[in-house]
Order: structure tokens, then sequence, then C-alpha cells
């Protein structure tokens, strides 16, 4: 993962969504999303017109919890708001479309006095 933009590999992507599913319980509660880093997603699909929409996966890094996000577009033809997502093997850093993770989960980023925690 990058640290400067908080980008990660469609590889590390499909292996954290993949241990999500098969995990059998997990810990985490909210996620803490740094609204700086959101906005990488959001000039994404800035530009597209109708409604432009993003999607969150739940994800494991390792034992973390994770929350990837991706822009979406909306297919005419199928109704259904596509993953935009890096071509397979191409470089995640520099790729137009990108999975980003950029968020702390509850525990242990929490609001201890929160009535939602």
């Amino acid at each position: 993962m990058s640290s400067e933009d908080k980008k990660i590999s469609l590889s590390d992507a499909i292996t954290w969504t993949t241990d999500w599913r098969s995990a059998p319980s997990t810990a985490a509660r909210a996620f803490l999303i740094p609204i700086e880093d959101l906005q990488g997603v959001l000039d994404e699909i800035s530009g597209q017109s109708g409604t432009p929409k993003a999607r969150a996966y739940l994800a494991m890094d390792g034992t973390e919890e994770k929350l990837i996000f991706v822009g979406t577009q909306y297919n005419d033809k199928t109704g259904v708001y596509e993953d935009l997502l890096p071509a397979a093997g191409e470089d995640y850093q520099t790729a137009t479309n990108s999975i980003y993770d950029f968020t702390e989960p509850c525990p242990s980023a929490c609001d201890p006095n929160s009535p939602l925690n």
C-alpha cells in the first residue's frame, strides 16, 4: 500500500475481500475515514454524468478489518454500477482507476463516549 495516497493493488484487494468473507467473525464496529483520502475516490468519479457513486468493500489485512473504496460507473446496458478498477497487472500507483484503503477500524480508532460504539 502506498502510505502517501492510500492506494492498494488489485491483488491485495482481492485477497483482503476474500479473507473478510471467510473470517468466522470480526471485531470491527465502525471505521474512521479521513475526508482528504476519501476525496481521491470522489475525484475519480466527479466528471461522470448522471449520479456518480462509490462502493465500499469489507476486507481483512491479516487480522485487521478494512473498508476499501472504489469508484463506479453506471452501465446503461446492464443497469449496474460497475467498479472502476486498475487492470490486472497494471501498476496501481499510476493507474487511472484506483482502490483505496485509508480506514482505521474501531476498535481501536473508536470514540469511547459515543452511544454508537
